[in-house]
């Protein structure tokens, strides 16, 4: 009886979390990737130049970045995720107003940081909440889920967030985020102790000098090396596809910029939600290098495709495409950090420098895109691009081993 009692209370408690970690996933996807969208088209409309609408963006790539690299490490040694979880959300909804309310720039700019770092953060901690309450044998097939939950959020609310700009105005979408930031706190609170089981890491090991300690012996180890490179030389190849795929479709006056932009993205992000589904799903029993190798071949084709052809058919063909890359690369992104840090209690560490890397490989992207595009026109950065994604998956099919644990409990 007693026994019956307690794997009731078991499923249950694991009912509460799925549930908590599916709606987050869903509900805060247009805060951590459309949020920077939605404030470039508010600027626009106030007449902002693009100097200063630039300076703003770029506030919350850069926060983002610092928020990464810091909150890793300290999701090693801190327990209190729940906490971490409600206060990012906090913090998003007073940025997010302010940019609604104080339209001036350098409140933008310190605003956008502050948001920028909070959104960055929300990947990592529901990537150690879900090793928590997953456990180690469920918790790639778990973030799979909340990869796939995640774009079909994305899809969703960024469609919910267009109409809701066309019908109240540029600053609707910016009340929208911060509200559905709001609306997460009470998912935060259907979470089981569960979500704040303490890392077994010491605060000793999380001291600055142990934590450098523990990066370079992380990083004189190839595997994590050639991996890092590689997630972030893919994201600069991959970074500024889509935004100059939409810049080319308007320079030849091919249709209307808005709705392609949201053909590319619902597109991509409804394409990217099984397939992360089916990778996390199978991610324990397939091969890791095979897989990401062909993911990462994707993009040159995709590159390839574009120089064929400006036309929203081809740029459809081209986000199907994107969705089963990045479908592929975002979950299998966990398995690979999570087998490299297998026993050495840095897994959440791991993950904020792939993730903090990623990002700057995107920001890297769209300068340089940017750059090129305006010197030597779309198709040499198309294939510029699409050269670069070649030899990041020569790279990684040549220079990274397998990581799959063959079997072995994984970490």
């Amino acid at each position: 009886m007693g026994t019956s009692v307690t794997e009731n209370r078991a499923q249950t408690r694991h009912r509460k979390d799925d549930l908590s970690l599916d709606g987050l996933s869903f509900l805060l996807a247009d805060v951590q990737d459309n949020l920077g969208n939605f404030l470039t088209a508010f600027l626009t409309i106030q007449n902002w130049p693009s100097s200063r609408i630039g300076a703003a963006i770029a506030a919350g790539g850069l926060g983002a970045v610092l928020a990464r690299f810091i909150g890793g490490w300290a999701l090693d040694i801190i327990a209190r995720r729940r906490l971490m979880l409600a206060l990012c959300c906090v913090v998003t909804f007073v940025s997010v107003a302010m940019m609604a309310w104080v339209p001036l720039f350098y409140p933008i700019v310190v605003a956008h940081f502050i948001a920028g770092g909070a959104g960055a953060l929300f990947t990592p901690i529901l990537a150690a909440i879900s090793h928590h309450t997953a456990g180690a044998r469920g918790y790639i097939e778990r973030m799979g889920r909340n990869e796939s939950f995640n774009h079909l959020g994305n899809a969703s609310s960024g469609f919910l967030m267009s109409l809701l700009g066309r019908i109240m105005g540029p600053v609707a979408p910016l009340w929208g985020v911060g509200g559905l930031a709001a609306v997460s706190l009470l998912l935060v609170g259907g979470f089981s102790s569960q979500a704040d089981e303490p890392s077994g890491q010491s605060r000793e090991a999380g001291s600055v000098r142990e934590t450098l300690h523990a990066v370079v012996s992380l990083l004189s180890e190839p595997r994590l090396a050639v991996f890092l490179v590689t997630y972030l030389l893919f994201n600069v190849a991959n970074g500024a596809v889509v935004p100059l795929m939409i810049e080319r479709y308007a320079f030849y006056h091919l249709g209307n910029p808005a709705d392609v932009t949201a053909i590319c993205i619902v597109v991509a992000q409804i394409t990217m939600a099984p397939v992360a589904f089916i990778v996390g799903r199978k991610a324990p029993q397939w091969p890791r290098k095979p897989l990401f190798v062909l993911a990462l071949a994707l993009q040159p084709v995709r590159d390839g495709l574009v120089i064929l052809s400006a036309g929203w058919p081809t740029l459809a063909l081209v986000q199907i495409l994107d969705g089963l890359s990045s479908g592929i690369i975002l979950v299998l992104f966990y398995a690979i950090l999570s087998d490299i840090a297998s026993g050495s209690g840095r897994r959440n560490l791991l993950i904020g420098l792939g993730l903090a890397l990623g990002t700057i490989g995107a920001l890297l992207s769209n300068l340089a895109g940017g750059a090129l595009a305006s010197a030597y026109g779309f198709s040499t950065t198309f294939t510029i691009l699409g050269l670069t994604g070649a030899a990041v998956a020569c790279l990684f099919a040549w220079g990274m081993p397998e990581t799959h644990p063959n079997g072995s409990d994984p970490a």
